[in-house]
């Protein structure tokens, strides 16, 4: 348990916790959990009430006014809500003066212990100058937090970097103690400073697995595992050794792309599905020609316009939504178009142009505008990862990868319509010269190469790269592993090197 000075501290702080739980209550009209919550909160309110009047008389009263109002109003939710996040929580806040604010820095000094408002204490890494928790509300943080990670098919979590606690506890109190919590640290200090300062043995011992390593290698495979979730909180990564660094960033974006665009995603596929496009299987494929040219929005795009030119009627061009203007203005009409994105901003890539009638290929989580708008025909393709999305019930008996990138869809695409050579244009997956796309495209700007990953180029240079992009390298290389009786060229000579292609010095004409 915490340390006996904070027992009391922490008895106050979970009660403006629970005034927080009671506003979220509020406003979605729940009146019977918002009642029971403030009855059960009522008696410690007036408890605060009466020791806050000894040193504060003014913000004592104020509080207990407050308390008669909610009373005489507990009809309107509404009301109530707005009264206990504008005037009680803050006072309640106010309230934590009494017992004074504890910063104090461990031995080593190398970690800050801090009053956060609502009287928990949060937790500092003063080697890299940041947070481990929220400086308001930590143990508010971690509920967000785990809300949003929390999926009931898993039957454990991981996570790495214990904290002082607060997620892991609200991972418990969220499953309702059913799924299984493994914290992975590796300092065993910040273990006994989440039991004597932070909420860690709140949670019962059999619910909750400790391990202390400074190999993250047990926690990726932890968080590998089909049946485990897992999070890393923000300040983990820059503890780690510098090989597991670019890993654990790599591991984090993946999963981190996911959660984000989850319920962009559910709209998605219902509207999707309710749009009257066709499945992908009723694409009629055999009249393609069998090499095929994937373009992706890489700056060296604007290298290979006239290789485009050249080919078209030739070669089966696949253009990834991003390009498909740019293709266009530069009367090049690819043979069909793949879309991916869940996000709104995306479908600026076809804005203007739905009146063309390029056959488009959309990922069936992709947003719903492009089914609904574009007047050429449509082929939905259902994608692995669908049935993570909630209220999700069809089945369908071939679905395809996706993977994290729509250039990994277009590739795919070339692989299910039996291409027997595939190159690959604008796949660049690197900034060269800091730029991040082709010209005439939606997303081209320049980044600094400043803190990026260098990785070897084509023809034998370096080029720099994001973690992100890299994961999106690692996943088309896997795919080119897979197919081995496909030969691919890649057309960049400025890009990151991709395992597997041929050079475009050395391309077959």
């Amino acid at each position: 348990m915490a340390e006996v000075f904070l027992e009391e501290i922490y008895k106050d702080a979970k009660l403006v916790y629970e005034a927080r739980r009671i506003v979220e209550y509020t406003k979605v009209y729940d009146k019977h959990h918002a009642a029971m919550k403030y009855n059960e909160i009522l008696p410690r309110l007036l408890d605060v009430c009466q020791r806050y009047t000894t040193w504060d008389k003014a913000g004592g009263e104020e509080l207990a006014n407050h308390i008669v109002h909610i009373k005489q109003i507990s009809n309107d939710l509404i009301l109530m809500g707005d009264i206990i996040e504008n005037k009680v929580i803050p006072l309640l806040e106010n309230s934590m003066q009494y017992y004074g604010t504890i910063q104090t820095e461990n031995e080593e000094g190398d970690f800050l212990f801090e009053t956060a408002v609502s009287g928990f204490l949060t937790l500092k890494d003063l080697h890299q100058n940041l947070y481990v928790h929220s400086t308001v509300c930590p143990m508010w943080e971690a509920k967000k937090i785990a809300e949003y990670i929390f999926d009931p098919r898993k039957k454990a979590y991981s996570i790495l970097g214990c904290g002082l606690g607060y997620l892991a506890y609200q991972l418990y109190v969220i499953s309702d103690g059913a799924a299984a919590i493994r914290i992975f640290e590796r300092d065993a200090r910040v273990i006994e400073y989440a039991r004597n300062y932070g909420v860690l043995d709140w949670i019962p011992k059999d619910k909750v697995e400790v391990i202390v390593d400074t190999d993250s290698l047990a926690f990726l495979n932890s968080a590998l595992e089909a049946d485990t979730g897992f999070y890393i909180l923000a300040t983990e990564v820059a503890r780690e050794s510098v090989d597991a660094q670019p890993i654990l960033r790599e591991l984090y974006a993946q999963w981190s792309t996911g959660y984000k665009f989850k319920r962009n995603e559910e709209i998605n596929y219902w509207s999707n599905l309710r749009s009257g496009c066709k499945l992908i299987t009723e694409f009629d494929s055999l009249q393609l020609k069998k090499d095929f040219i994937v373009v992706a929005a890489g700056p060296s795009l604007d290298d290979n316009i006239e290789f485009l030119r050249e080919n078209q009627g030739k070669r089966t061009i696949i253009a990834v939504g991003t390009v498909f203007k740019k293709l266009l203005n530069n009367n090049i009409t690819p043979n069909m178009v793949v879309i991916l994105d869940a996000q709104e901003r995306t479908y600026k890539q076809i804005e203007g142009m739905e009146g063309q009638k390029v056959p488009m290929l959309l990922g069936m989580t992709a947003y719903w505008k492009f089914a609904a708008a574009y007047e050429g025909e449509k082929y939905l393709i259902p994608l692995k990862g669908m049935e993570n999305l909630d209220n999700i019930t069809e089945q369908y008996n071939d679905v395809w990868e996706g993977g994290g990138t729509v250039t990994s869809l277009a590739i795919e695409a070339a692989i299910r319509f039996k291409a027997e050579k595939i190159f690959l244009v604008g796949v660049d997956l690197a900034y060269p010269g800091g730029m991040s796309h082709a010209t005439e495209t939606m997303d081209r700007g320049r980044e600094s190469l400043e803190g990026l990953l260098p990785v070897e180029g084509q023809n034998g240079t370096t080029a720099y790269t994001t973690v992100v992009f890299n994961s999106y390298r690692h996943e088309i290389e896997a795919m080119i592993a897979e197919t081995p009786w496909i030969y691919y060229y890649n057309m960049s000579a400025i890009g990151a090197k991709i395992a597997g292609t041929q050079c475009a010095a050395d391309t077959v004409k």
